[in-house]
């Protein structure tokens, strides 16, 4: 096995098998739950087309998802360091960008745990027989870029800031200015300013898609400007937590 798979199998251990993971996973449910329960309750929402609902909770998941990401990213070098952990972990024969992916690989871990976590609720919400696996796909084409881009953003920040608070409060409010069009109407969004946000917020680019393959039922194979922004956004965020870790002093 090699270092960054050893490190990415106690990342993914320490999620699914630890209390504090457990709690998470808790977490994450409770609030699907709660937003199924919203859709059911709710008579406004109760309206909304089945289409309407399953790009509701797409957008959801993915918020979530980035949410664990970026919890984790804060933690992956501040928290090691807090912890006193740090030091053992860079003197190790292992390079830093295999630290690195074995902290991103914990991560994905984390998303394909959410994501799997989300298929019932899916199901429930009116995906079911392709459209559950469209939403699947969906979910790993745009979502996993997003989610690995927010936390590798936290890991990034956490190398620089050196406490998990610092860096995590940071990463929040990135991904609280970025995820704001689940909250924004419609009207808000198509202004000039609202348009310009959209066409940089690799957040946007996965809501638009979800919107339309879902709503709009276009091919998942129309989707490549909104996959190469996500996918730009990734390869940034990669390079920018690789940076902070190799600036780590032992």
């Amino acid at each position: 096995m090699t270092p960054a798979a050893l490190v990415a199998r106690i990342e993914a251990r320490e999620l699914l098998a630890s209390p504090r993971g457990r709690l998470w996973l808790l977490l994450l449910s409770a609030a699907l739950s709660a937003f199924a329960l919203l859709l059911v309750s709710s008579t406004e929402l109760g309206l909304l087309d089945r289409a309407q609902v399953l790009y509701a909770q797409l957008g959801l998941v993915t918020a979530l998802g980035a949410l664990l990401a970026v919890v984790q990213g804060a933690d992956a070098v501040a928290g090691e360091r807090e912890r006193g952990s740090l030091l053992p972990l860079l003197v190790a024969p292992v390079s830093r960008g295999a630290i690195l992916r074995g902290k991103l690989g914990g991560q994905a871990a984390a998303w394909g745990a959410t994501a799997l976590l989300a298929l019932p609720y899916l199901w429930a919400g009116g995906a079911s027989g392709a459209g559950l696996l469209r939403a699947g796909a969906l979910l790993l084409l745009l979502g996993t870029p997003v989610v690995l881009t927010f936390g590798l953003l936290a890991t990034g920040l956490g190398a620089r800031l050196r406490t998990v608070r610092a860096a995590l409060l940071a990463a929040l409010v990135v991904l609280l200015l970025s995820a704001s069009p689940l909250l924004l109407g419609p009207g808000l969004r198509q202004t000039a300013a609202g348009r310009a946000f959209d066409l940089v917020n690799p957040f946007s680019h996965a809501l638009n898609g979800f919107d339309e393959v879902v709503v709009d039922s276009a091919p998942l194979a129309a989707q490549v400007v909104h996959l190469g922004v996500v996918v730009a956004w990734f390869a940034l965020a990669l390079r920018y937590a690789l940076a902070g870790v190799r600036k780590v002093a032992r």
